[in-house]
């Protein structure tokens, strides 16, 4: 290496003095030599002293990453090597510089951890873990908001929606409003209207259906894969029958046949012909996408009981805005025609309710749906930022190791800022290997979690249709984004603190101690313990709950009760034949409008007129649900119609029409509730089919039949009968419930086969076990999937203790083998460890139930807390203390565990061995 070379700078050296410029290439540079051959650039840069060169020529030799490299000069008649020096001095043009220094670094990073392999491994998994979680949540909110598809425009598309009161949920629109308002407002460039879903049977296998309007594919501007797609031709009266398939539906139902055109499908015992299939990739602005798109029109032909009064149908309506119509501009206009439609229909002035919601997703893109992810997008975050803490804690430590080597690195003139980039640029390079392997975990999280989600479902509940959904292009930018997050998450703090030395005692080797570094653990312990406390207080709520849910008692049977809804009246007569028939069948009662529930109304009393709820029941039901009649008697065989003026009412009813005397004998007018023909907003053009006119009548109260207990479930309450009004199994719209021998499951099954036999459109048929189960069923998906994170979250926070104890044991062996040397027993430097670790596992403890506490109320004080309940108290047990206490006692017995093999560790160490180590 000569002296008298130039000194070329790769960018990677930065001298603590000053570069300075030579004279200009006439003067002679001092550093060079007298030989004529030698040319020289018209600038040359040196170190503003001597000291930093003989540093510059040292740094190669210790074979740091900062390495000065000497190159000779061009030579004549050539341009200078990096052709840079023009006019000005510059060493290299900022994009090459930046460029080789990343470089440089990355490569410096994969050789610092193929050298350190199982640190690398340790963050990398935890990173990944904690990552791959977020994006489960975040791959379902791109499936169901964000990812569109393949459609015309979809930002053009907006849903004309009505906002959900207090006391209703939201009316619906109907085909004659739904035509007025295209036909009456110039809001839309075009707009369909989507139907209630159908199911129907064929070849024993359930298919999904979604009825819509001709113009639904034109609207979106799809075209089929195969065939052809609706039109509105098809959708007007007395037009042959045709659907088109889904590519779900082309694939299973009928293993992607090419010959499934033009085929004739029997559903509802109308024959359809099949027109097309789409594409993959489309679902219908659903989730999932159905089987079959069919005709609004043949609503009638998929339930029979809807047959003329079709136009009655509850539909939600979806527009394509016209171009350059502003968003408010067209809600003024919608709010405008609803009101002047209401005043003509009912005389009255509405409250304005009408909202346009975007629907370029799935669901409407709207700030209540962005809500719902929230508690997912906290629950899984926990986790990444658990680990990120147990990574920092991990990087803190490894700081100390590199005192030396950062020391050197500082001393031969990198700066501090130099330091820390290529500090985070390792911690980078390991964050963008987790996301790596977080795209593979979220993946098999998904693909576990559909799995366990569809193995638990009751067969009756429903069925599944959707599958793990694709990866796209936002999941792979939120990867990323995630990766630089968890970056400056868990290396940003280590990093700093790892620059801030003395170098001399650096350089020596000694360990340069700084009270700061034990703070920083101690804060990402506390934080880790809180994060856990959170969790686990969490899953044992949903616990309690579940076993509540579970124990709670209804009032009637639902072990061995089944039932069936009828939806073809014409075939009423052939399907109670085969009830009758089936040997697992012990008892049949008939129920409307269903088994669980009743309808609102007025009572008049002794005490005035008062909110009750009734429901028609065969003679029959008492004894088939096992209610018992407490006072009087039930319904007699020849009573099985209103019009025999009689009726049995619950406990809780008697008391409150008669609270100081005896109810059986007793006469009552019942009348029905406005609000549950009209909606809440009272008088309004859109009628509720489900509900048919109940006259005023009077009636004779015969018995008093116990209390049966109500529920509430994802906002919808369904409130006890109070009232029992006669009716027969011969009537129609009435369900049928059926107490069974043996297995309900089996008999459930088996009346499914005989009943789709006779009808392909068959309603529902269930175990009155899973419709009262479905609440306590939802509450242990939410324990375990509380408790899967709790348990992961308590782990990564439990290796973080531990690592951090072991780590303080070992820098502090020294400090321990001179206590012991003047009289400390090993109790109490094992006392001293674990005391290290009580302080932050306390604030830890404290913080997290405070937090959990705190969350409770916030819950309480919406709706959400009483979501869902049983009878008139909430199951969901906020604030259960024992839930609370088996939590932080979980917690507490698991530090302890953690950090008694470090302090048995410190109990044992030697008190001479210590004291002579350097």
């Amino acid at each position: 290496m000569l002296p008298q070379d130039r000194l070329d700078i790769t960018g990677k050296l930065h001298f603590r003095g000053r570069l300075r410029s030579q004279r200009p290439a006439q003067q002679k540079c001092p550093h060079n030599d007298t030989r004529a051959s030698r040319q020289h650039d018209s600038h040359c840069i040196v170190p503003s002293t001597s000291r930093h060169r003989k540093f510059a020529v040292g740094a190669e030799s210790h074979g740091l990453h900062e390495r000065a490299t000497w190159g000779r000069s061009a030579g004549p008649g050539q341009a200078p090597r990096n052709e840079l020096f023009s006019g000005r001095l510059r060493i290299f043009p900022v994009p090459i510089y930046k460029r080789r220094t990343v470089v440089r670094d990355v490569l410096y990073a994969c050789r610092l951890f193929r050298r350190a392999p199982l640190v690398a491994l340790t963050i990398v998994t935890t990173v990944g873990l904690g990552l791959g979680l977020v994006a489960v949540v975040f791959t379902i909110l791109n499936a169901v908001i964000f990812r569109v598809d393949e459609v015309r425009n979809p930002r053009e598309l907006f849903a004309v929606e009505r906002q959900q009161s207090a006391i209703a949920e939201p009316e619906r629109f109907t085909r004659p409003q739904y035509e007025a308002l295209v036909r009456e407002t110039g809001v839309f460039s075009d707009a369909f209207a989507r139907g209630p879903a159908v199911d129907s049977w064929i070849d024993g296998q359930r298919m999904q259906g979604s009825l819509v309007t001709g113009n639904f594919f034109h609207l979106l501007g799809v075209s089929a894969a195969r065939g052809r797609t609706l039109t509105l031709s098809d959708d007007k009266p007395g037009a042959s029958p045709a659907i088109v398939l889904s590519h779900r539906g082309w694939s299973r139902l009928f293993a992607s046949d090419s010959g499934v055109l033009n085929r004739t499908l029997v559903l509802g015992r109308v024959p359809f012909q099949v027109v097309g299939v789409m594409p993959e990739d489309f679902r219908g602005l659903e989730f999932a996408a159905p089987d079959f798109w069919a005709p609004l029109s043949l609503l009638g032909e998929f339930r029979p009981d809807q047959a003329g009064r079709e136009h009655l149908a509850a539909l939600n309506i979806i527009g394509r805005l016209k171009p350059g119509l502003a968003r408010e501009r067209a809600l003024t206009e919608l709010v405008a025609w609803d009101s002047r439609r209401a005043v003509e229909v009912s005389g009255e002035q509405p409250v304005v309710n009408l909202v346009l919601e975007p629907r370029q997703g799935t669901i409407p893109l709207s700030t209540d749906a962005l809500m719902v992810f929230t508690p997912l997008f906290v629950a899984f975050g926990l986790i990444l930022m658990v680990g990120c803490a147990n990574v920092a804690n991990l990087l803190l430590a490894r700081a100390v190791a590199r005192q030396r080597e950062i020391a050197i690195r500082l001393a031969i003139g990198a700066s501090r800022r130099r330091i820390i980039a290529q500090l985070l640029t390792e911690s980078l390079v390991l964050a963008l290997v987790s996301a790596a392997l977080a795209f593979g975990i979220s993946r098999l999280a998904l693909e576990a979690a559909l799995h366990a989600f569809t193995s638990t479902l009751p067969p009756d509940l429903g069925d599944i249709r959707v599958s793990v959904p694709p990866a796209d292009w936002r999941v792979a930018v939120f990867l990323v984004a995630g990766a630089f997050v968890s970056t400056m998450l868990f290396a940003l703090a280590p990093a700093l603190q790892a620059t801030r030395l003395e170098l001399v005692r650096a350089m020596r080797g000694e360990v340069v101690r700084d009270p700061r570094p034990s703070r920083a653990r101690n804060g990402l312990v506390a934080l880790q313990v809180t994060a856990s406390v959170l969790l686990l207080i969490c899953s044992a709520v949903f616990l309690r709950s579940a076993l509540a849910a579970a124990a709670f008692d209804p009032g009637f049977r639902t072990a061995d009760t089944v039932v069936a809804d009828i939806t073809n009246e014409e075939m009423r007569g052939a399907m109670l034949d085969a009830v009758k028939s089936e040997p697992s069948i012990a008892a049949i009662a008939a129920t409307w409008p269903g088994v669980v529930g009743g309808r609102a109304a007025f009572a008049d009393g002794a005490s005035g007129k008062s909110a009750v709820a009734y429901k028609f029941v065969s003679p029959e039901y008492f004894s088939v649900l096992g209610i018992p009649i407490v006072r009087g008697r039930g319904f007699a065989e020849t009573e099985r119609s209103a019009r025999v003026a009689v009726a049995v009412v619950s406990e809780s009813v008697a008391r409150q029409l008669w609270p100081d005397g005896d109810a059986v004998g007793q006469v009552l007018r019942l009348e029905p509730d406005p609000r549950a023909l009209s909606g809440a907003e009272g008088k309004s053009d859109t009628p509720r089919l489900e509900e048919p006119p109940l006259l005023s009548r009077t009636f004779v109260v015969v018995g008093i039949a116990r209390d049966v207990a109500g529920f509430r479930f994802a906002g919808v309450t369904v409130r006890d009968a109070g009232i029992y009004v006669p009716t027969s199994v011969e009537v129609a719209r009435t369900s049928l419930a059926m107490r069974v021998h043996g297995d309900p499951e089996r008999a459930r099954v088996a009346l499914v086969e005989r009943l789709t036999a006779i009808d392909s459109s068959m309603g529902s048929v269930v175990t009155l076990r899973t419709i009262m189960g479905a609440a306590a069923y939802f509450l242990r998906i939410a324990f375990w999937l509380t408790i899967v994170l709790g348990a992961l979250a308590l782990l990564l926070t439990l290796s973080g203790l531990f690592s951090v104890l072991s780590y303080l044991v070992e820098q502090r062996t020294r400090e321990i083998g001179v206590r012991m040397a003047i009289g400390a027993t090993s109790r109490s430097i094992g006392a001293l460890v674990l005391l290290q670790s009580a302080r932050p596992v306390g604030i830890g403890l404290v913080l997290g139930g405070t937090l959990a506490a705190a969350l409770g109320a916030a819950l309480r004080s919406t709706l959400g807390a009483e979501s869902i309940a049983l009878g008139n108290e909430s199951i969901v047990r906020l604030f259960d203390p024992v839930a609370y206490g088996a939590s932080l006692l979980c917690i507490v017995t698991a530090c302890v565990c953690a950090a008694l093999i470090p302090a048995l560790r410190a109990g044992r160490i030697d008190p001479v061995a210590a004291l002579r180590q350097n």
